[in-house]
């Protein structure tokens, strides 16, 4: 049988170009999300709004009547709010580590049941550079991402002996709807932080537009779904990797530095 590979996210982005790449491979792919997608597809789906645990239970449940096990799962769902955090509603707030956390802890929770019935699973869950280098007016959507590289670590120590393997991805800017759908609980008119919030998201979403296609995500999971072993993290893109460098080992003072000049 073809490996089977679960997808979260898949309606648009990453987890979308991936589950379309990986189906054109010959893999069964199933992807989740809570809407179909908007565009043709030729994978298996299943609705599911993993943020909601007893979907999430019931989705397992149709995998497995029909599929008996998982061999790789994506974690690939995540949203981006934007704006100050002084100005952040604590609901916004719970939003993103509904989906960005909670939501990939629960998945991966009740999909190890199946992971465990393949022999040799894989977990790999889409991080963000933004995870080491902290974005000022993101926030919190670095936060739920370095959550997501300390959740990876604990869980490949915990499932070590099982012979699943867990890894995060770390993207830079990457050309997808993540832009447009990204919240922004700001105003500019009445707010200390308006303009420069205005200014960082403009900034950002100038690099969105000219980032990566996800075909290279997509293209990336590929080459790690078929390799033995799988690193800890790894870091998509020359220049990202090139950040990444830096951050490691120059002064943070120097990073911040120039965080704060590029959005801050």
């Amino acid at each position: 049988m073809n490996k089977i590979v679960l997808i979260s996210g898949a309606s648009s982005g990453i987890g979308l170009e991936t589950a379309k790449y990986l189906s054109k491979l010959n893999y069964t792919v199933i992807g989740l999300s809570r809407s179909y997608p908007k565009v043709s597809y030729d994978f298996d789906y299943v609705l599911c709004d993993i943020t909601d645990e007893s979907a999430i239970k019931k989705t397992i449940e149709v995998i497995y009547d029909k599929y008996k096990k998982i061999d790789v799962l994506i974690n690939s769902a995540g949203m981006g709010i934007s704006g100050a955090i002084e100005n952040t509603p604590l609901d916004e707030v719970k939003k993103i580590f509904n989906v960005n956390v909670y939501g990939q802890f629960l998945l991966t929770k009740h999909a190890l049941v199946l992971i465990r019935n393949s022999s040799n699973g894989k977990i790999i869950n889409i991080s963000s550079i933004a995870s080491e280098i902290a974005l000022p007016f993101q926030g919190f959507y670095s936060m739920s991402k370095a959550s997501i590289d300390a959740f990876t670590k604990a869980l490949r120590i915990e499932l070590k002996p099982f012979n699943i393997q867990v890894m995060a991805l770390l993207p830079g800017d990457i050309k997808t709807d993540f832009t447009k759908n990204r919240t922004k609980p700001f105003k500019v008119d009445n707010d200390l932080y308006g303009e420069r919030v205005q200014r960082s998201i403009n900034k950002m979403e100038l690099d969105e537009a000219n980032g990566m296609a996800p075909i290279k995500i997509a293209k990336t999971i590929h080459k790690y779904i078929k390799r033995k072993n799988l690193p800890i993290t790894k870091t998509v893109g020359l220049s990202y990797k090139l950040i990444r460098f830096l951050n490691k080992f120059l002064p943070e003072k120097i990073v911040l530095f120039f965080v704060r000049k590029l959005y801050g």
